[in-house]
C-alpha cells in the first residue's frame, strides 16, 4: 500500500510537471522545449475529408511496479480546439469531446495505430472525440483510476497488472 501512495504521489508530480507550463502561460504564449514540453506519442490521423491535423500528440507516462504498471496520459487537444469536456466514462473506457476550430471545422478522419489502439481520437461533425478503452488490451486486469482535464487537455491515469 505504501508503494501504491508512492506511487500516487510520483504520478502527481509528474502531472504537475506536464500540466503546469500551460497554466502558467496563456494560450497563444511559446514555451521553451524541454524534456517534456513536446508529447512524446504521435498518432497520426487519416484523414476521410476536410482539412485535419497530421498528427495528434499524447504526453504518455509509465510508472512500472511489481506486477503491473500505472500510465498516465495527456492528449494534446490544444493543437486543434480550445476547450474539452468529459462526456462518458467507466471502469474501462472514457471519452472526451472538443470542438474544433474553424481551421479544422471540416476534419473527417480518425486516428489508427496498432501500437497504441487503446488511444483513439475521431473527427467528425466539427468536434474531436478523443477515447481511452481498455477494452483493447489482452491483459487480466486493467482499470481507468482517474479522469479530469488538465491545462483545458484531456488527461487519464490507468492502471494495469497482472
Amino acid at each position: 500500500m505504501n508503494n501504491l501512495l508512492q506511487l500516487t504521489k510520483l504520478g502527481v508530480i509528474v502531472t504537475f510537471l506536464l500540466v503546469a507550463p500551460t497554466i502558467s502561460h496563456p494560450a497563444s504564449a511559446q514555451t521553451t522545449p524541454g524534456p517534456i514540453a513536446a508529447p512524446n506519442v504521435k498518432l497520426t490521423v487519416q484523414r476521410s475529408s476536410g482539412t485535419c491535423p497530421q498528427t495528434v500528440g499524447l504526453w504518455w507516462i509509465t510508472l512500472p511496479y511489481e506486477g503491473g504498471a500505472e500510465h498516465t496520459v495527456v492528449a494534446d487537444t490544444r493543437a486543434f480546439a480550445d476547450s474539452v469536456k468529459l462526456v462518458s466514462a467507466n471502469k474501462q473506457f472514457v471519452e472526451f469531446v472538443a470542438p474544433l476550430r474553424s481551421n479544422y471545422a471540416s476534419c473527417v478522419g480518425q486516428t489508427r495505430n496498432q501500437e497504441y489502439k487503446f488511444y483513439t481520437v475521431q473527427f467528425k461533425d466539427k468536434k474531436a472525440y478523443f477515447r481511452v478503452d481498455l477494452r483493447k488490451i489482452n491483459a487480466p486486469a486493467q482499470e481507468i483510476t482517474y479522469k479530469t482535464i488538465a491545462g483545458s487537455r484531456p488527461y487519464v491515469r490507468w492502471a494495469i497488472a497482472d
